[in-house]
């Protein structure tokens, strides 16, 4: 191919996209960006845009040849399928980024790469929904494999960090940058886990320049809720100060785990016991490195800082909800 590597990303402009193409670049990759130019359209200008619907129109992707492409965006095996008209033989390697819910259930930590996979009974639905959503990646990894000789497939754990637009991660760090009294989880030894997207980025980049094969989990280590608090509060410079209510408080006023208290699953959550508890030691083997809980914390406050105040957080209470049940049930404890 001569000259500069070739890279191509579907996606690039949104979370775990803006780090990859950035590294790529910083790296002195030749990036393409394939998507619908409606995110984000005006980052990276000094890059090429192809433009394209991974669901109807990627004819964009004919009549190039590329060393890697990273597949950000295919969450539905006919997207592979239609991508791969243009790019199986046209590229040097794949890499597929799936997702951990690919795997069926997660009833004890420790989960590696062989576990079982979820599965469709029956025809393949055309939509995606919250239901298929990972029996569909799963799907997208047997078509990758099928379609790609030289291919990697990476199942990162929850992603977190700047331009994070989930805001699970994102919610504690905004709401322990505030003074307290905070509202946490009533059970504070049950298990965290995530990976800062950055980390992921930049492995991702040597998982493409030295086209390693084969399937990875990836994560950083499980950390205590408890541990997490304390190294974010730390982070951000505010003291912690944790209010609890019990399960049944919580219940009887309507406090979901994982939406209003996010990142927190219920011990009692037995089919989730594992799903903070995935191996990720085949990727550190392969180079996988994690920067501290508190980095990811402050950087993502100063990312926080910058963005519109006017949009809510995706998740978590509202200080005003939070105030309320603090002010109904708690001290500090």
């Amino acid at each position: 191919m001569g000259g500069r590597s070739k890279a191509l990303v579907l996606g690039g402009t949104e979370f775990l996209g803006i780090h990859l193409v950035t590294e790529l670049i910083d790296d002195g990759w030749e990036v393409t960006l394939f998507n619908r130019g409606v995110t984000n359209p005006d980052l990276f200008a000094s890059s090429a845009r192809l433009r394209g619907d991974r669901d109807s129109d990627v004819t964009a992707l004919a009549g190039h040849e590329w060393d890697v492409v990273y597949d950000l965006t295919a969450s539905h095996p006919e997207q592979i399928t239609r991508s791969a008209e243009h790019l199986a033989g046209h590229c040097g390697h794949y890499v597929f980024i799936s997702t951990i819910s690919v795997y069926d259930g997660f009833p004890e930590p420790g989960i590696t790469e062989d576990a079982p996979l979820a599965t469709i009974e029956g025809p393949v639905p055309a939509e995606v929904d919250g239901d298929s959503y990972g029996a569909l990646k799963a799907l997208c990894e047997r078509r990758v494999a099928a379609l790609f000789e030289s291919h990697t497939i990476v199942r990162p754990a929850i992603i977190a960090g700047p331009h994070d637009p989930s805001d699970r991660f994102t919610y504690w760090v905004s709401r322990l940058s505030t003074p307290g009294p905070h509202l946490v989880p009533p059970v504070l030894d049950t298990p965290v886990q995530y990976i800062d997207a950055r980390d992921l980025a930049r492995w991702l980049v040597v998982l493409g320049a030295t086209r390693v094969r084969g399937v990875f989990n990836a994560a950083a280590a499980p950390v205590r809720f408890a541990d997490l608090l304390d190294a974010v509060a730390e982070a951000v410079d505010t003291p912690l100060r944790p209010v609890q209510l019990t399960e049944e408080q919580l219940a009887a006023e309507e406090v979901r785990p994982w939406f209003d208290l996010p990142l927190w699953l219920p011990p009692a959550e037995a089919t989730m016991r594992g799903f903070f508890g995935i191996d990720s030691s085949a990727a550190a083997e392969a180079g996988l490195r994690h920067r501290p809980i508190g980095e990811t914390a402050r950087d993502t406050l100063t990312w926080l800082r910058g963005r519109n105040a006017e949009v809510p957080l995706l998740l978590g209470l509202s200080p005003e909800r939070e105030a309320e049940l603090v002010a109904e049930y708690g001290t500090d404890a």
